[in-house]
């Protein structure tokens, strides 16, 4: 079973995570990033449950492939802003009572992406959301 149960790489992260539920869509670029060998690339809404500069955890509603290195495309709802990243999916577990796995990607640092960009992006979120604390 490739769906990781464990959830230690959750705790390793390294930079400040932001709750942030936000609906985003994720086209995912690579073939074979699912563990359905027939789901290729393909745009799938996913729901954030939180980012940070190098990574984010969503819900998605099929299993992705643990270890897969894959291209994907965040669309944020609120702003239309794209980000192409190149992430790995690093660990996974199914949701239970419901159809969909929480999983965790962690980014990596890439010329060809739009990684500079979503660290920007991360930044100022948590820098709103700060601001929202203090005056909120």
């Amino acid at each position: 079973m490739s769906i990781n149960e464990n959830r230690l790489d959750d705790n390793l992260r390294t930079e400040p995570r932001l709750p942030h539920d936000e609906v985003i869509y994720v086209e995912f670029l690579t073939p074979g990033a699912f563990e359905k060998d027939d789901l290729g690339p393909a745009v799938r809404s996913s729901q954030t449950i939180d980012i940070s500069a190098n990574g984010i955890q969503v819900r998605v509603l099929e299993p992705l492939r643990v270890g897969a290195i894959i291209q994907i495309c965040i669309v944020r709802e609120r702003t239309g802003e794209r980000f192409e990243l190149a992430a790995e999916v690093r660990w996974q577990k199914r949701l239970p009572g419901s159809s969909g796995y929480l999983t965790g990607l962690a980014f990596f640092e890439s010329d060809d992406t739009s990684i500079a960009e979503w660290k920007l992006a991360v930044s100022s979120m948590l820098s709103d959301d700060a601001a929202e604390h203090v005056h909120g």
